[in-house]
């Protein structure tokens, strides 16, 4: 692989925005504690910032062209040959609805507090990567991702891992038509998991699904905590679809939402409302 322009993609910890930018009185006074909510922060932002500076020279030394951008300033991303996110998964998961084309690697900044399953890389490693990637040792995967309209109009975000469809309120019971091939049945639940098979042992695996090679193109759903009805046998409450099959969802709640690979990205589905989720986005290169 080729290598001549890379943007990299930080997050930035949360001692860098309440402490140093925003200067909160509220998180500067726990902060001042010594809080236990707030006892690692600068160890984690000076960890996050030496992985972050260390990206950096690695890139340089190896020749590279870089850019360096803040997670929340990128709404589009150019032609680059390699992008590099510093964060954690939700830093991976948000750069990753930008890319087309482009080779995504993400570099886990501080692993003794963020899981990273997507983050391949960290700092120490991160030299040898390069070098396995412009040498063809170690080569970047077609990763497929899951495609959502609602009411016909495709969302603009590719999903990498997981949608959630439920009631906008936690406490709010998720009231829905299911449909899966011909079966439709009527639900009262907490929502429902979907995920692809790399969100295959995310969200889904706690509430009973199972883990799917992230190659796969598959929709796995799971419905959270359906709501028992006398006489009443549910058959679409659990399963794995393959590529070419669709799983459509119709709202009965004035108040249901689509949260995207995470908690950032909403998109409010009224009653009457026709979700459709299919396995045939555009598919993320990735090195994972």
């Amino acid at each position: 692989m080729q290598i001549n322009k890379a943007l990299v993609v930080y997050n930035k910890p949360l001692y860098e925005i309440h402490i140093l930018e925003e200067k909160d009185p509220y998180f500067l006074k726990l902060f001042r504690k010594k809080h236990p909510t707030t006892r690692s922060w600068k160890q984690i932002y000076e960890q996050h910032h030496a992985t972050l500076e260390g990206v950096q020279r690695t890139l340089h030394l190896m020749g590279i062209r870089t850019e360096v951008q803040y997670r929340k300033n990128v709404k589009k991303i150019g032609a680059y040959d390699l992008v590099v996110t510093v964060g954690g998964d939700g830093t991976f998961l948000e750069t990753s609805h930008l890319l087309e084309r482009q080779t995504l690697l993400g570099v886990n900044a501080v692993p003794g507090d963020s899981t990273g399953a997507l983050c391949r890389a960290r700092l120490e490693n991160f030299l040898t990567m390069l070098v396995d990637l412009i040498s063809g040792d170690l080569k970047p995967k077609k990763i497929p991702r899951l495609k959502i309209r609602i009411n016909g109009k495709t969302l603009k975000e590719p999903v990498l891992n997981e949608v959630l469809f439920s009631n906008q309120s936690p406490a709010g019971t998720s009231r829905y038509l299911i449909q899966q091939g011909k079966t439709q049945e009527e639900h009262k639940s907490s929502g429902i998991w979907i995920a692809s098979g790399t969100g295959s042992t995310a969200a889904i695996r706690s509430a009973g699904g199972k883990a799917v090679a992230p190659e796969k193109a598959v929709i796995q759903y799971a419905v959270r905590e359906i709501f028992p009805e006398k006489g009443k046998k549910f058959k679409i409450i659990k399963g794995i679809l393959p590529k070419g099959s669709r799983l459509t969802i119709l709202s009965k709640m004035r108040q249901g939402a689509l949260f995207i690979d995470g908690n950032h990205i909403v998109y409010p589905v009224g009653f009457g409302q026709k979700v459709e989720i299919t396995a045939d986005a555009t598919p993320l290169r990735a090195v994972l």
